[in-house]
């Protein structure tokens, strides 16, 4: 080998070994470059972190704020359950007569009717089916009153001017005695209980209301459900009043933790510019 060719050897691998040796620090500084991104972002987090947990050590803040409104809506909450335990109990109005109620189904009818006569007064119902062209029901039959006025009735036995909540429910009473004589006619082995006008509508001892033929009482029921409401909402306020607190007491126990990481994360920082490390560098 002549010592043309021996030189150029020497310089093709000396190329080949700074080649390499360019690629592994381009390597090594992109690897650095990315490191310093990630701690940049990380400490615009813990700076944050470190407003808020400053924040949460002055005696006014955005949480003893919140606790405040919260704080109000559970005083309201009270206030409203409170006026709701403590309203007075109405007084009744006498208790309805008891007049015989005379119950008649023709089930076998076309369409089935059903009347009931009390006092003289006649209230029918006849059942409608939705039929289908091939015969087929296409929905559960209903009633439709088609006589009777439970105002006109409640006059005629001295409840010359009833309240609303009367006339709503014997108007109920009689909706369901209907369906009720319906479908036990239709059953076998079912004895009818005589009924009295008084059994449709009776006071109600606890809010002062009608119960209806089933014992229920609407008044005593909305009331009921409005209970539950505010029961409900109070708990929710408390709930989030309580974690409010757990929040602000967690960040403001952060506060040297949060200090510590930021120091650290400022001294890799400074140590990585202090080699000429750059997120924006392109080489």
């Amino acid at each position: 080998m002549s010592w043309k060719q021996l030189f150029r050897r020497k310089r093709e691998n000396a190329d080949e070994v700074a080649e390499t040796t360019d690629s592994a620090l381009s390597t090594v500084r992109e690897a650095e470059r990315r490191r310093l991104a990630r701690l940049l972002e990380r400490r615009a987090a813990l700076q944050y972190d470190l407003a808020q947990a400053e924040q949460a050590l002055l005696a006014e803040n955005r949480w003893t704020e919140r606790i405040r409104e919260l704080d109000a809506a559970l005083a309201q909450v009270e206030a409203e359950l409170a006026q709701l335990e403590g309203s007075p109990v109405r007084t009744s109005e006498p208790a309805l007569p008891a007049i015989a109620v005379e119950v008649t189904v023709a089930a076998e009818a076309q369409p089935a009717t059903i009347s009931v006569a009390i006092d003289g007064m006649t209230f029918r119902w006849v059942e409608e089916v939705d039929w289908a062209e091939r015969g087929h029901q296409l929905a559960p039959a209903r009633l439709r009153r088609m006589e009777g006025d439970e105002a006109v009735l409640l006059a005629e036995v001295g409840y010359g001017r009833p309240r609303e909540e009367l006339r709503e429910t014997l108007a109920a009473s009689l909706e369901l005695l209907a369906a009720d004589a319906l479908a036990a006619a239709r059953r076998e082995g079912v004895v009818w209980v005589p009924l009295t006008l008084a059994d449709l509508a009776c006071p109600c001892d606890r809010c002062g209301s009608w119960r209806d033929i089933r014992g229920r009482c609407p008044s005593c029921t909305a009331r009921d459900w409005q209970r539950q409401q505010l029961l409900l909402e109070r708990n929710q306020l408390r709930h989030e009043r309580d974690a409010v607190y757990r929040d602000w007491q967690r960040t403001r126990d952060r506060l040297p933790v949060v200090r510590r990481q930021l120091a650290e994360i400022e001294a890799d920082i400074r140590a990585l510019e202090a080699k000429g490390v750059r997120p924006s560098d392109a080489s």
